[in-house]
């Protein structure tokens, strides 16, 4: 029988199995009774200690005779017979028929056995002992009469027993006799006056007592109900009770009716909730017996701890016996009702049955009928109230009852404020209690709006439901007018107005964008289906969108489209809002016009097109008010702007291409291309007026993700010939476009592209040509072809040759494609002269080279790209970065004044911009101040002196910008080495102009107040400041670069354009700095890079002699070439030390280098491997003499001329031959050098020729002349005769001798007198033998040293000239 779980402690037994034996132990179950707690059954004689200490207290203070209970305790239980369960009891009562019940209730059957209080355990106990269970029976019996006879004050005793026995044994009670006897508690006496006299304890016990008993069963009998609905009708003295609420709702359960929330229930607030301690529960107070007994205190605890609070179980009890339950019920009410009185007669506690009765749906039809009258009579509104409520939760099935109860609550009229806004929490509630309740509830409240018996609270009550279910509401009002719309009769101007008055009286409270969509669901209904005006419904059904869309347009909306149109950008949420919801519903219509209204009917190809132009509001105006003159004349222009101004979704604009597609739609791909290009741009003039204003920026007007709209787009445009002609077998159909539509497609994909740069843009520029080429003509806002962002002329050349071929090419295809044509149709010789489709076609080669644009093309380019922006919008685009490709592209070749352009109109959004931009603009913006300035300043007009204060002010701005990069707390690596490398890389540039210019750059961004004119600056006093004081112009360099936060990012990137630049700058004093620098700062931490610095260095020592020259000028005693020389001498001293290696073989080049690699071994064992030029340049260097300051001169003397030591040795590295450290040009410097021990060696090992080719050499101090002499005497005593043959004019030579000795010279008399003895003297001729002599040497010193390099400076002859140029 039972068929829910057990609990984990058995109470009882069931009502099918006899209780078992008692649990082991000694346990007695005792204590408050809960719903949390399980029940055991526990044998009256136990031991005392084993009670709860509570259960004790309680027992031994409340019973007045502890001796009885006590000697209960001690007397050992004798009867075995287990209890019989409640069920097996009442068999007889649980198996009658189902006769009719009377509503009366018989007295009990039992003979009642009274015995005194004090002995009634003593007596059940014995009793059971002896298995008496009539005389158990009589005397609880006899308990029962007592406590009738004594309701107003109960022994207390009494009670306590009974609920002791209830606790223990609750079996005890559940007979037919005990039944009958406790319900016989629960009626009214009719012999007391409970108003006057008496409490509600006598029935509260009885209650608690059957609550006990049948707590376990789940069938209960039906006496339960009768007496529920006798005090329900009458006093209500234990019904409303919170100590009766467990067997109350347990006997509810026979309803199946939803109870409301407490907090719902008006009438039980007012009527119980006045005190915490009110014990009667009755319909008015119940004063207890003014008594001044103790025993009053008492009754009020043993009330408390009879009926906890807390909630015991509840569940079906009347599973069984639901019909005859219902018929009784029902039979009863409807006599209550039925019965010959007044309306407003009816009791209230009437209407509080009715309302724990409403799970009945006959219940809810009775009472929904009376309830308008019930609700305005004052005596019975908050228990009318209530029941509205209970009826609309239990309001649940949705049958043909529930219909009508809904109809009839819709009827219902109210008028007090109180009472309407309960109705409307009623109504929220029975949209809760079944889902279809919403869909009947809007129709019928509609349908009561369009009668003549209209309810006034219509659109309060819809707008309850549109509040209440946003998103369902507005689609079960979609479709009552979709049901409208099938009518017979035209109802268009109807539901338009209908809808005006909804819109209106719900506040705009609707989701029209649901609502929209639930008017475009495509119905199945057989009324839809054999609907006669199908047409008409689609029309119709397309001007309530429209009417729809223009109602979204609230106060706020308007306010704020007015506050746009002045420029004022405030409150513009409801505005972007606005604007959204309309993209959505447009969205959603073209989806309706592609996919559904081709299946409900065959609209005439006019209607559709008009339909389609109409919901995306490019039809004619009057199109939209016709019907009924709304909107209002004033707001007309006003409503149909706001409604087009809208985004245009990627999937409206994809659909519009799809139909266009479509060969079953009427749209042509003509018309499609049209409407798509109109709505691209519409889109984007919504955002043109703001485009780089952060507030405009909130709206995605024109957002594509999709790559395929590209392809869509010149799906559309492409020519196909008609089907009908047969081209010969074999050929192939050129790919042909209309021309316009070609245009019109690369402008249309233009304006997207330049929306959607991440998707469209990244694609075109990648895939398509001309569109890159459209694209790089708005962001240069230059229009011509070839576009400027080609730098050379070459290519130019080239793409216009191309373009040529191109174009000739499709000429050719066209004719011979137009010739296959007329051969197959008309028979006509087609010529260039009557060619059709000549002008008319163009190639469709998209992903080909660019075309070159035709002059109107490029004109509505350049007009698209003022209106809409569209170059900034492309130049703001940091990923992809096309500004900065063209920018890398164009580099340092050409100027670009369009980048000036672009950042003079960025509005103060320079972080938007790449770096690079700002970096050209100040370039560009330098170069300006370069230019020389007017005299007459004075007669500028005041717009020329404020464009400039603006450029002026934009130049401020933009330094700032760029200085914070560099300099401001958030500088980061990447925008700090972008800003340096684009003004590096011009350091190097072919151009002076170009050279300067990135100087100036750099000194303005990294000389902090670079522009503030008039300002010294706060000379630093760092010591390495010497340098920059040197060298004032260069401040930014040796001193303010190296302070930079991240300067360690960028010293390897600095030094490397550092070192290509001091090959092309041609400023002596420029290269000093470089010099300085990178003799300081150059990062040598690897050999790669220490080998790269050490060899451009050399190669300016050595090749660039003239440079060198200035720098190092004996005539110029300038204290930064005295800095310099020592930077050039750190520079290397710092290399050979790391080059010297002392193993052999620690090779730090690979023997795949070039023989400009030469390998090096000192006489003390070290090695080194490096170029030839690194060696000659060291030399240089030391010819040069010891700077004053300190360094490291004299350590590289040592190490390449040590003293008395020979020189180290050189090999080619490649072929490991002996190479020749030092030649002729190099040994001349030495000799020319002040520095004795560099004049030695270079003598060491002369051969007689060369002894005579320096002697002839200018520039040699007296004292490296006289070592000269001296070792020419050596070679005479030597070798005279070879000597003697190398001279060609010995008078010459003899004279030369001569004025050597005339500056101081010494030595060379012996040489002098081999020349003197051999030739006498002809004074007449010598000035023509010395001119001989000297063009001779030189002929032969150009034969014998043809491969040296010579070095030419200021002071040497032209025997010095002994290396041919390289």
């Amino acid at each position: 029988m039972m068929n829910r779980p057990k609990p984990t402690t058995i109470r009882r037994p069931s009502a099918v199995k006899p209780s078992g034996h008692p649990p082991p132990g000694n346990f007695i179950a005792l204590g408050s009774k809960s719903g949390g707690e399980s029940k055991a059954p526990a044998v009256l004689l136990k031991p005392a200690s084993t009670l709860p200490t509570d259960r004790k207290r309680e027992t031994s203070s409340s019973l007045p005779s502890s001796s009885g209970l006590s000697g209960l305790v001690k007397r050992p239980k004798i009867s075995s017979t287990p209890p019989v369960s409640a069920l097996g009891r009442l068999a007889d009562v649980a198996a009658v028929d189902k006769r009719a019940i009377s509503p009366s209730i018989k007295e009990p059957s039992v003979v009642p056995i009274e015995v005194p209080p004090a002995v009634l355990l003593d007596e059940i106990e014995n009793a059971e002992q002896d298995g008496n269970d009539d005389r158990i029976e009589g005397v609880l019996c006899g308990a029962v009469k007592q406590l009738k006879m004594n309701r107003a004050k109960p022994d207390i005793t009494l009670y306590l027993s009974l609920m002791f026995l209830a606790k223990i044994k609750p079996n005890l009670f559940a007979t037919e006799g005990i039944i009958e006897a406790l319900c016989s508690l629960l009626r009214r006496d009719a012999s007391i006056n409970f108003k006057a006299k008496g409490n509600s304890l006598v029935s509260v016990l009885a209650c608690n007592l059957l609550m006990a008993a049948y707590e376990e069963d789940e069938n209960w009998p039906e006496i339960f109900v009768k007496v529920y609905i006798e005090d329900s009708l009458g006093e209500r003295i234990w019904v409303d009770s919170s100590h009766c609420k467990n067997f109350v709702d347990n006997i509810q359960t026979a309803f199946s009716t939803k109870m409301p929330p407490k907090s719902m229930l008006l009438q039980l607030q007012t009527d119980t909730g006045r005190s915490g301690g009110d014990i009667s529960a009755g319909s008015s107070p119940h004063p207890s017996t003014p008594d001044e007994d103790d025993s009053q205190t008492e009754l009020l605890i043993a009330e408390e701890k009879l009926s906890p609070e807390d909630d015991g179980q509840v569940m079906p009890r009347y599973e069984e016996l639901s019909e005859s339950v219902e018929d009784y019920v029902l039979d009863v009410l409807k006599d209550q009702l039925n019965r010959r009185q007044p309306m407003d007669n009816v009791s209230r506690n009437l209407l509080r049955l009715l309302t724990a009765t409403c799970g009945y749906k006959e219940v809810r039809l009775m009472a929904v009928q009376r309830l308008e009258m019930w609700l305005q009579n004052p005596k019975l509104t908050r228990p009318a109230q209530d029941l509205l409520m209970s009826l609309c939760m239990n309001c649940n099935s949705h049958g043909a009852d529930d219909m009508e109860v809904i109809s009839n609550l819709i009827k219902i009229r109210l008028k007090p404020k109180v009472i309407l806004n309960h109705y409307m929490l009623c109504v929220r509630e029975l949209l809760n209690a079944h889902k279809d309740n919403l869909g009947t509830m809007v129709k019928l409240v509609i349908f009561n709006e369009l009668s003549n018996a209209r309810n006034p609270n219509n659109m309060q009550v819809l707008h309850t439901l549109l509040q209440h279910s946003p998103e369902q509401a507005p689609k079960f009002l979609a479709m009552v007018f979709q049901d409208l719309l099938t009518n017979k009769d035209d109802y268009l101007r109807a539901s338009r107005a209908l809808l005006r008055e909804i819109i209106k009286q719900t506040k705009h409270e609707i989701n029209f964008q649901s609502f929209c969509l639930g008017l475009m669901q495509e119905r199945k209904e057989a009324t839809y289906v054999d609907m006669e005006f199908k047409e008409r419904f689609v029309i119709q059904v397309t001007d309530l969108l429209t009417c729809s869309m223009m109602l979204g347009i609230t106060a706020q909306v308007k306010e704020a489209g007015v506050a746009w149109d002045k420029g004022e950008k405030k409150n513009l949420d409801g505005l972007r809002s606005f604007q959204n919801n309309i993209a959505a519903i447009q969205r959603d219509a073209v989806w309706w016009l592609h996919t559904v209204v081709p299946t409900i009917a065959k609209v005439p190809s006019k209607d559709y097109i008009h339909c389609l132009h109409k919901v995306l509001f490019t039809e004619q105006p009057e199109t939209y008010y016709k019907w009924d003159n709304w909107p209002p004349e004033s707001d007309r222009n006003f409503f149909l702007r706001l409604c087009s101004e809208v985004p245009l979704l990627e999937d409206t604009l994809m659909r519009i291409l799809v139909i266009g597609l479509s060969r079953d739609l009427p749209l042509g791909p003509a018309d499609a291309m049209e409407l798509a290009d109109h709505l691209v741009k519409r889109a984007a003039g919504v955002q043109s007026d703001g485009t780089t204003s952060a507030t405009a920026m909130d709206l995605d007007v024109l957002r594509v993700e999709r790559i395929q709209l590209i392809d869509a787009v010149l799906n559309l445009c492409t020519y196909h010939h008609p089907e009908n002609i047969q081209l010969p077998a074999g050929y192939t159909p050129p790919n042909l476009a209309i021309a316009t539509l070609y245009w019109k497609a690369w402008l249309l994909l233009l304006v997207v592209a330049a929306f959607n740069p991440q998707q469209i843009g990244l694609a075109a520029w990648d895939g398509y040509p001309t569109l890159k080429m459209l694209m790089e003509m708005v962001m240069t806002n230059n229009y011509s072809y070839p576009p400027c962002t080609v730098a050379d002329e070459e290519t130019k050349t080239e793409m216009i040759n191309r373009e040529l071929q191109v174009s000739q090419k499709e000429k050719q295809e066209i004719l011979a494609f137009e010739s296959h044509l007329a051969a197959a149709s008309t028979k006509q010789t087609i010529t260039e002269s009557n060619s059709l489709l000549l002008s008319q076609l163009t190639s469709l080669d998209p992903q080909g080279p660019p075309r070159k644009p035709p002059p109107a093309v490029q004109e509505q380019v350049k007009s698209l790209n003022h209106s809409l922006r569209l170059g900034h919008l492309l130049c703001r685009s940091r990923n992809p970065d096309f500004l900065l490709n063209i920018i890398q592209r164009q580099a340092s070749s050409q100027s670009m004044p369009w980048l000036a352009d672009l950042v003079q109109s960025s509005e103060g959004s320079l972080d938007v911009l790449p770096v690079q931009c700002l970096c050209e603009f100040l370039l560009h913006d330098a170069a300006d101040d370069n230019l020389p300035i007017e005299d007459d300043e004075e007669g500028e007009s005041k717009e020329q002196r404020a464009k400039k204060r603006q450029r002026q002010q934009k130049q401020r701005q933009l330094l700032g910008r760029l200085q914070d990069l560099l300099l401001g707390p958030k500088a980061d690596e990447q925008t700090t080495c972008e800003v340096l490398d684009y003004f590096l890389r011009r350091l190097s540039s072919s151009q002076v102009a170009s050279r300067v210019l990135a100087m100036k750059g750099l000194s303005l961004v990294l000389t902090e107040g670079g522009l503030k004119d008039g300002e010294e600056r706060d000379q630093p006093m760092e010591e390495d400041s010497r340098d920059a004081e040197l060298l004032p112009g260069y401040q930014w360099l040796l001193q303010d670069l190296p302070k930079l936060p991240l300067f360690d990012s960028v010293r390897g990137m600095t030094s490397t354009a550092l070192q290509q630049a001091i090959h092309m700058e041609t400023d002596p004093q420029t290269i000093n700095a470089y010099l300085i620098y990178l003799s300081q700062h150059a990062p040598v931490e690897e050999q790669a890079s220490h080998n790269d610095l050490a060899l451009d260095v050399a190669r300016l020592i050595v090749e660039r002699s003239t440079i060198m020259n200035s720098l190092f000028s004996k005539y110029s005693c300038r204290p930064e070439s005295d800095a310099v020389l020592s930077a050039l001498i750190s520079i290397f001293s710092s290399y050979i030390r790391r080059m010297r290696k002392t193993k052999e073989g620690e090779d730090l080049y690979s023997w795949s280098e070039s023989q400009d690699q030469v390998f090096l071994r000192w006489t003390t064992g070290e090695t080194a491997t490096m170029h030839i030029l690194v060696v000659h340049a060291m030399v240089i260097l030391l010819t040069l003499g010891p700077p004053k300051e300190e360094s490291d001169f004299f350590n590289l003397l040592d190490i390449w001329f040590p003293d008395k030591k020979p020189l180290p040795t050189a090999f080619l590295v490649d072929t490991s031959e002996e190479a020749l450290l030092l030649p002729d040009w190099l040994k001349l410097r030495m000799i020319r050098s002040e520095v004795a021990r560099l004049v030695d060696a270079a003598l060491q090992d002369l051969e007689p020729q060369q002894l005579l080719l320096f002697v002839q050499s200018f520039g040699i101090p007296v004292s490296s002349m006289s070592k000269l002499l001296q070792y020419l005497d050596q070679a005479v005593s030597h070798d005279s005769q070879t000597l003697e043959q190398n001279i060609m004019d010995k008078n010459y030579m003899a004279h030369l001798v001569e004025v050597q000795h005339e500056r101081g010279a010494t030595g060379g008399h012996t040489f002098h007198g081999l020349l003197s003895s051999s030739l006498p003297p002809r004074r007449d001729s010598t000035e023509v033998n010395r001119a001989k002599v000297t063009v001779e040497t030189l002929s032969c010193s150009l034969k014998m040293r043809a491969n040296q390099i010579p070095v030419i400076g200021p002071e040497d002859d032209l025997t010095g000239n002994l290396r041919p140029r390289g």
